[in-house]
């Protein structure tokens, strides 16, 4: 009688566990850097999959370039650049 209680215990945490991942199918909507509308965010993402300073170069706001270079340098020197505080000690918190 245990044996039965917990074999059904066990399906019905096994159909629950199917049940969870049934809608999240990651290669058929997961768009990558590509789906971002953005083109600063677009590019930033790009340089961290990447890792190439070449994308944070071509970033036009100037606090979100300098996130990026460095955080592709791991140089907290780009991080003293970025004009807003909390974002400024979030990036030197980054690197450090």
């Amino acid at each position: 009688m245990k044996t039965l209680i917990v074999m059904m215990i066990a399906i019905s945490c096994g159909a629950h566990a199917i049940g969870a991942t049934k809608g999240y199918s990651q290669t058929e909507d997961y768009a990558g850097c590509n789906g971002i509308q953005n083109s600063d965010k677009k590019l930033y993402c790009q340089a961290m999959d990447a890792n190439k300073q070449e994308f944070c170069t071509r970033i036009g706001n100037n606090d979100l370039q300098n996130k990026c270079l460095a955080k592709v340098n791991n140089d907290v020197k780009f991080c003293k650049r970025i004009s807003d505080e909390k974002k400024r000690k979030n990036c030197e918190q980054y690197i450090q």
